[in-house]
């Protein structure tokens, strides 16, 4: 069994996406290890991918904006690092390059990745 008990220390993520469109609203959740909300800032990395497994990475036109945290570009377009709120939430607006559907993969501190239902640009 593992344990990461660390207060405020990241073990999961809920994803709440927006309905598709030329620009796609995603609201992430870090959660600790007993899937409390976290209460201090955290940072992670996240990537998109075109395909439910995260194999596959995949370039953005861009990150537009991210609200409550903010982000930088690490990759291209296609790495982020995102820092959170002291709540724990970060609200990412993604820009497809066209027409597509990728998945969001957040890389967690203890290395676990987790993967976002689908994301579907009609740009």
């Amino acid at each position: 069994m593992e344990w990461v008990t660390e207060k405020n220390c990241a073990y999961s993520v809920t994803f709440t996406i927006a309905a598709a469109g030329a620009t796609v609203l995603v609201a992430l959740q870090l959660k600790d290890y007993a899937g409390n909300a976290l209460t201090a800032k955290n940072a992670v990395t996240v990537y998109c991918s075109s395909d439910t497994t995260g194999d596959t990475l995949v370039a953005l036109t861009t990150l537009v904006d991210a609200t409550h945290g903010f982000s930088n570009i690490l990759l291209a377009t296609k790495i982020f690092h995102l820092v959170t709120e002291d709540t724990g939430i970060v609200d990412v607006t993604l820009d497809g390059t066209a027409a597509m559907t990728v998945y969001m993969n957040v890389i967690l501190p203890n290395g676990k990745i987790v993967t976002s239902g689908a994301i579907v640009f009609n740009a």
